[in-house]
C-alpha cells in the first residue's frame, strides 16, 4: 500500500496526498468518538442537526466537511475541536 501512495504521490502531488490523509485521520477519529459513545450515525445526526447521509459520507471518506460541520459534530460528540496541526512527541496526531 505504502508504493501505491508513493506513486499516487508522483502524479498527484505530495501537498495532496497528505491532505487526504489527514482527512482520513478527522473522518477516524469521529468514527471511533461516535462508537466510543455508542451512538449510532442517526444519533450523531440528531445530535447535531446533520442529514444521516452527511454523516455517513464523512466517516467514509467521501466528503469533507467544513469548519461549521465540524463543530457541530465536535459538540454532538462533546469532544473539543482544537487544531494545532502539530504532531505529539510520540508520533500521534493531535485529538480532534
Amino acid at each position: 500500500m505504502n508504493n501505491f501512495i508513493e506513486k499516487y504521490a508522483k502524479i498527484r502531488g505530495v501537498d495532496h496526498v497528505n491532505t487526504l490523509q489527514k482527512e482520513g485521520q478527522i473522518a477516524a477519529q469521529i468514527k471511533a468518538r461516535r462508537k466510543a459513545l455508542n451512538m449510532s450515525q442517526q444519533d450523531l445526526a440528531n445530535a447535531s442537526g446533520l442529514p444521516k447521509s452527511t454523516v455517513g459520507r464523512i466517516e467514509a471518506g467521501i466528503t469533507s466537511p467544513n469548519v461549521s460541520t465540524l463543530l457541530k459534530i465536535s459538540q454532538a460528540l462533546n469532544t473539543p475541536f482544537i487544531i494545532d496541526g502539530m504532531k505529539h512527541g510520540d508520533g500521534s496526531s493531535a485529538s480532534f
